[in-house]
């Protein structure tokens, strides 16, 4: 037989040679394939880089101008918007007062209202007013230019050319109501090609358009200002300190480098204008602009290379630039670092292939040699194999040492066959995992488990393996809850189930499959396959998730304090209920419930009793209301109550009578008592409104007039709340205005030593000289300055001007007296008012012994001790103490006596009544006898009569002023009055 060729002899010499060849081959395509990609990416770098910068400033540019048109647009929205609410408040306003007057008065009259009522308002820092135009172009109404009233202006032009009068007619004939815009000047401007937008309304009883306008320009200065003092956005790379420049085309620069500095004829080194040709690049179209960069705050003398565009109507350029010679750099480093890494790979592939190559040698030779020692110990392992099963045919080898391993595999085939069936088995079961596993015959016996299983039930395999289900679980378990399943899946049938099972730990929630093993002779089940998984704790989560998703619904329609809904289920269940009232025709009532004084308990007691008390409120009303009703609460102490399907009004009585009633007894929180009453407002669907906000909103209105009422009542919703509610605007803005154009007056009444009939003081008074009504009493005004503040600034006037008037008298020789000068609670409340007493005493160098502070006697009450404390200041600085109205309020002795107080003034309301009324007389006895044991004088207010007076000197009162005496009088009428007294 021929001798076959040795494997091994063979296979060393085609492996050399194979593994040298391959080995120079590679070396030398990779050194070329480097060296030119190098040189491709060199060049291709410098291309890509330079675009990547110029792209890089293009999309800074053009992000920063759609920066710039959000805020033009929301500049121009906001003009919009603020123009169209003040037509329609001032359109509601003039039609309120038309419908108020329109059967008491002439329309004459009622247009003049209407004009001066508007003429007044004012809003955007004065710079916003009203216009009446009537449609045949007659102007009755320009609060800027009084002089164009009653002439025709519908020849007017503007700089365009357009009849701007005309316009707006042709605007309110085609739909009542619409924007018009328009370039018009502007006071102390040349130009006339300022944008202004106006808002129009046609008011029908007298043909009327209603109007105002805003020039745009003026709220884009403040966006103009916010842009270009944004350094974040300015600045977009601050490594190389790019950042984006603004300019004006007159060459102002606005930004860094030279912000607020005119670089119109800066030159570079080279001559060129760089902020011209910016401009005019800018001004067509945009581009980029390359310049050396002058040396402005420290930047760089160096080439720059800049992207411009234009803002036409603005005159802005705005720009982006980078230093070339960082570019330059940048490429430079770049290339270098792919030089050093082809270097690097070249040399770490080298490295790499003969570290290799010695490596495979040394394993070659070793693993050779270790094939051929272990080879004969292979053969005599096979030859101890037997029950072959399929001969190898011999001749279809071709080296000899397959050849003789062939001979030996052959009898290694029978037993591998034999082991086949049991290793099918084992593989159905993989004991090492985490997942219960099982293999269970139709007898319901245990024939293989996982460790898994085995953990499960803390048990032995022995104690599972050969035994059956019911002897694990107890035949009762198997029968109610697993043999169903067992004999599912022994039909043949593949599923998954989960269900709670006792473990070692105690009942765990189990996801099982049940899967039929089928033999593979017949196809008959023999047993089938179980795997479960322990998804207790996911079940677990699923079901906390479950709960937060439900509370987070509840929290988003409900408040969080009572559970009560919120104004977000208030609105929708109003829009429903509303839907309702139209389809079975009945009414619907909104009652905004606000606790009265509520505010004090927060301050007394901290908000931990306050959320105690509201919640005890929202059970005890809800206790009270129809289950068809909804209560809310909307924030604070305001809750709002939907009363649905009524018929009258009578029943909203009845239902409010029934929520007053729940406040007669006190409310208890940590052995506190709280004693509660509520103003309650009504407006009824659909007499005063027909949806949600107009209802609320009205029903908010009746509440401040039950507040007004006295409190602890209900009032319903009338037209003239609204009314009400404009004239406060107007009055608002009118005391504004009369305190910026000083049209407040001090008036004088004299006080008289009832004994002598000397003067001995002067109580000074407040006067409003109204520009078309005449002097106003303060009864007119006072209340609503106290309400709005402006009392602190109208009470420092009369203080000033009072000590400026006496110093002026006593200088004339006739002010040996007092000036007595009401202070209001409200400039204790909300100003330093010690330091206004001490600068005007500064400042007019009056003696402090000639003032008189006169405070009323509620006002103290509200907070005795913060006002003892201030009168003790107030008296230290010298000036003396009268309590006014005293008698009136809630005096509490206790802390009377602690006041530092000279003076009690008895009110006029129980000197109009002696000597006739003896209970007039027996107050006013008390109040003199008091003074006296306290060691006060007393000045008697509204003498009238000689008995009055007769009366109160008899009874020791030492003082009185009244209209027996004088009435109050300006400072020239005072001045002769107290001529005629010497």
């Amino acid at each position: 037989m021929k001798q076959k060729l040795s494997l091994f002899d063979y296979f060393h010499i085609v492996a050399f040679i194979m593994f040298v060849s391959f080995t120079a081959i590679f070396i030398s395509f990779i050194a070329y394939q480097t060296y030119t990609r190098f040189e491709k990416d060199a060049q291709k770098l410098q291309i890509e880089y330079l675009d990547s910068k110029k792209k890089m400033l293009q999309n800074e540019v053009a992000r920063f101008v759609d920066y710039i048109n959000i805020k033009r647009v929301q500049a121009y929205a906001q003009t919009q918007d603020m123009v169209k609410l003040r037509v329609k408040e001032a359109h509601k306003f003039a039609n309120d007062l038309y419908m108020k007057y329109k059967d008491i008065k002439t329309d004459e009259q009622i247009q003049e209202i209407i004009i001066e009522a508007l003429r007044t308002l004012r809003y955007e820092n004065g710079k916003g007013y009203y216009f009446i135009t009537r449609l045949d172009g007659v102007e009755m109404l320009f609060s800027d230019k009084p002089q164009m009233e009653g002439k025709n202006m519908l020849p007017l032009q503007n700089s365009e050319g357009r009849y701007i009068v005309k316009g707006m007619i042709d605007v309110v004939k085609s739909s009542n109501e619409g924007f018009y815009e328009y370039a018009w000047s502007k006071p102390e401007e040349v130009r006339e090609d300022f944008k202004k937008i106006t808002f129009l309304k046609l008011f029908e009883p007298y043909g009327w358009i209603i109007g105002t306008g805003l020039y745009l320009d003026d709220l884009e200065v403040k966006a103009k200002v916010e842009i270009a003092n944004d350094e974040n956005r300015l600045q977009f790379d601050k490594d190389n300190n790019n950042y984006i420049f603004i300019g004006e085309w007159s060459g102002l620069s606005l930004t860094y480098p030279s912000k607020n500095k005119n670089m119109y004829h800066v030159t570079d080194k080279n001559g060129k204008l760089i902020v011209q040709e910016l401009i005019e690049t800018a001004q067509n179209g945009g581009g980029f602009v390359e310049y050396v960069m002058p040396p402005l705050r420290g930047e760089r003398n160096i080439n720059k290379l800049s992207y411009v565009v234009g803002i036409p109507d603005w005159h802005w350029y705005v720009g982006a630039g980078i230093f070339l010679e960082d570019v330059d750099h940048e490429i430079a480093k770049l290339e270098k670092e792919i030089k050093q890494e082809l270097q690097k790979t070249i040399f770490s592939i080298v490295l790499l292939v003969l570290s290799f190559s010695i490596v495979l040698v040394f394993f070659y030779l070793y693993l050779s040699r270790k094939i051929k020692r272990d080879f004969k110990t292979f053969t005599e392992f096979f030859d101890s194999l037997s029950n072959k099963d399929e001969i190898i045919d011999l001749k279809s080898i071709k080296f000899r040492e397959f050849d003789e391993l062939a001979r030996h595999a052959n009898t290694m085939l029978q037993a591998k066959l034999a082991i086949n069936k049991n290793l099918a088995q084992y593989k159905k079961i993989v004991s090492n995992s985490d997942d219960l596993l099982a293999l269970i015959d139709t007898n319901y016996v245990y024939l293989a488990i996982s460790e898994g299983y085995l953990q499960f039930f803390n048990k032995p395999k022995e104690e599972i393996l050969g035994h059956s289900m019911p002897e694990l679980f107890g035949e009762q378990y198997f029968e109610e809850n697993l043999k169903k399943s067992s004999d599912r899946v022994l039909g043949g049938e593949s599923f998954e189930n989960e269900y709670w099972v006792k473990s070692a730990e105690g009942m765990r929630y189990l996801h099982t499959k049940y899967f039929p093993y089928a033999s593979e002779e017949d196809g008959s089940i023999e047993a089938y396959t179980v795997s479960a998984r322990d998804i207790t704790e996911k079940k677990a989560n699923e079901d906390r998730l479950i709960a937060s998703e439900k509370e987070l619904e509840f929290l988003a329609h409900n408040d969080a304090l009572t559970g009560l809904p919120n104004r977000i289920f208030l609105n929708d269940r109003i829009s429903h209920a509303i839907k309702n009232s139209v389809r079975h025709n009945s009414l619907l009532a909104i009652c905004f419930i606000d606790l009265d004084n509520f505010k004090k308990i927060n301050d007394s007691f901290g908000h931990s009793y306050g959320d105690d008390i509201l919640q005890q409120v929202a059970m005890r009303v809800q206790e009270v209301i129809r289950s068809s009703d909804t209560l809310s609460r909307i924030g604070g102490d305001e809750f709002i109550l939907l009363i649905e399907n009524i018929k009258s009004n009578v029943e909203i009585s009845a239902i409010i009578g029934k929520i007053q009633n729940v406040f007669v007894q006190p409310f208890m929180c940590k052995e506190q008592k709280f004693f509660l009453s509520a103003s309650i407002g009504i407006s009824v669907y659909p007499d005063h409104g027909l949806e949600s906000e107009t209802l609320i909103k009205n029903a908010d209105a009746a509440m401040y007039k039950a507040k007004d009422l006295g409190k602890n009542t209900y009032a319903f919703y009338t037209i003239d709340m609204t009314i009400a509610s404009y004239e406060r605007i107007g009055m608002e803005n009118a005391l504004r205005e009369a305190i910026k154009e000083k049209q407040f007056l001090v008036y004088y009444q004299p006080q008289i030593n009832l004994q002598t009939g000397k003067v001995i003081g002067a109580e000074a008074l407040i006067r409003w000289n109204h520009p078309s009504e005449g002097i106003l009493a303060p009864g007119r005004f006072i209340g609503f300055a106290e309400e709005t503040r402006l009392i602190i600034d109208i009470g420092s006037f009369i203080l000033r001007q009072a000590a400026i008037d006496l110093v002026g008298l006593q200088k004339e020789g006739m002010g040996d007296f007092k000036v007595s000068v009401n202070i209001s609670g409200v400039q204790i409340e909300y100003s330093d008012f010690l330091l206004t007493l001490k600068n005007i005493i500064a400042e007019t160098q009056i003696n402090p012994s000639s003032l008189e502070m006169e405070v009323t006697e509620s006002f103290i009450m509200n907070d005795p001790q913060r006002w003892i404390e201030l009168l003790q200041s107030m008296k230290r600085l010298g000036v003396s103490i009268a309590i006014d109205d005293f008698g009136t309020g809630h005096s509490s002795l206790s802390y009377l006596r602690k006041l530092p107080i000279n003076k009690l003034k008895v009110d006029m309301s129980f000197v109009k009544d002696i000597p006739e009324q003896e209970d007039a007389c027996a107050i006013v006895n008390s109040i003199i006898n008091l003074a006296r044991n306290m060691k006060m004088s007393t000045l008697a207010e509204g003498i009238e009569t000689k008995e009055q007076e007769t009366y109160l000197a008899t009874h020791e009162c030492e003082e009185g002023q009244g209209y027996l005496y004088a009435k109050p009088m300006n400072l020239k009428d005072f001045k002769q009055w107290l001529k005629t007294r010497t």
